[in-house]
């Protein structure tokens, strides 16, 4: 009866350690898969100060127009746009609203200093001409003007980057 036992082990051994071969050479091995990602804010902003001289005019009918700008800057004249204030300090808050969403900025300055020199002018004028309906209505307008326009444009947003390293051993 022993010899019973001992040879029905044998063989369960057998057949586990058998079975087992064969099922784990059927799978497919192990695979490490290894993820990162990472996430960054983005601030961005940018000042633009232009100043210059411009002449624009419409007209109909019989109605010439003739527009001239002339600027001529002062040596000494200067623009300086900067972030921070006296203490270095800047801050910008973004608000989001159902619409899109407001900032809130701190800290920028600017210092604009033009000195017009001899020499600018400005000039528009409209003049009536003949024309070959010298009755039908006639309107314009003309002009010739200084500009100065200082933009601050700003963006946030996010990157995110995603990584994948998957390998089978």
């Amino acid at each position: 009866m022993n010899s019973y036992k001992s040879t029905a082990k044998f063989v369960l051994f057998f057949f586990i350690l058998f079975t087992h071969s064969a099922l784990a050479q059927q799978s497919p091995g192990i695979q490490d898969t290894r993820r990162s990602s990472s996430t960054s804010s983005i601030f961005s902003y940018k000042i633009q100060t232009t100043y210059g001289a411009t002449t624009s005019g419409q007209s109909n009918g019989n109605v010439a127009i003739d527009a001239e700008a002339v600027l001529r800057l002062k040596s000494g004249t200067t623009i300086v746009n900067k972030m921070g204030d006296a203490n270095g300090n800047a801050s910008a808050t973004f608000f989001a609203t159902p619409t899109g969403g407001n900032v809130e900025i701190s800290g920028i300055t600017g210092e604009n200093i033009f000195l017009i020199d001899d020499g600018t002018y400005f000039r528009s004028s409209l003049t009536s001409i003949d024309g070959p309906d010298s009755n039908a209505a006639s309107s314009g307008s003309s002009s010739a003007t200084a500009v100065h326009t200082t933009t601050i444009s700003v963006e946030k947003g996010f990157v995110t980057s995603e990584n994948y390293f998957a390998q089978t051993f």
